[in-house]
Order: structure tokens, then sequence, then C-alpha cells
């Protein structure tokens, strides 16, 4: 639990300054060894979660992360980040499970 009371700490952080992360989930979130936690952007380097990217509409984008609205319509707001969140405690509460695991990625944009 405090892990994910440290990542909405951080986010009303970003949110009190009027920014958007667009792409919070576990990855993007450091981890010391006393267990305090950083949100951050590590996902720049694509490389290494390409497995949890979908190329949608000529980018590449964190579908299993996302809301709808920010799917289809590239809406992006703290209401977005509120939605990751929410996958962020999931993938935490799962011990790091990809989120809706037994769907394609075709049938999560369905």
């Amino acid at each position: 639990v405090s892990l994910c009371t440290q990542v909405a700490l951080g986010m009303e952080h970003l949110s009190n300054g009027r920014f958007v992360h667009r792409d919070l989930a576990a990855r993007n979130c450091l981890v010391s060894a006393q267990r305090q936690v950083k949100v951050s952007s590590l996902s720049l380097s694509k490389d290494v979660y390409n497995s949890e990217y979908y190329h949608f509409r000529q980018a590449w984008i964190p579908l299993r992360w996302m809301p709808p609205e920010a799917v289809l319509e590239d809406e992006f707001s703290t209401k977005s980040d509120v939605w990751s969140f929410g996958v962020l405690m999931w993938e935490v509460f799962t011990h790091g499970e990809m989120p809706y695991t037994p769907l394609a990625d075709d049938e999560v944009l369905a």
C-alpha cells in the first residue's frame, strides 16, 4: 500500500504543476533499497519494454495502461493518469503481472 501511496503523492505533485504523465506504469517507477518510490519516465528506452507497447496509428502506445478516450481520441488529462494509476495499483498487488494478460492487444483495443 505504501508504494501506491507514494506514487499517488508523486502524481498529485505533477498534477498540481499542471503536468500530465501520459505513461504511468510500474515500469516508470524507481524504487530504492529503502522502498522509496519516485515517478519517472524510464519508458523512453522502449527497447526494454517493447512487449508493453502497441503500434497504433503510427505511434507506440502503452495500450494496457490507457483509458479508451486516450487511445481512440488521443485525449490525455489528469483523469487519464488516474486510470493509469488504477492499472499501476493492479500491477503492484499482482506482483508485476501484465494487465489484461489473457487478451491479445487487438482484444484490449476492442
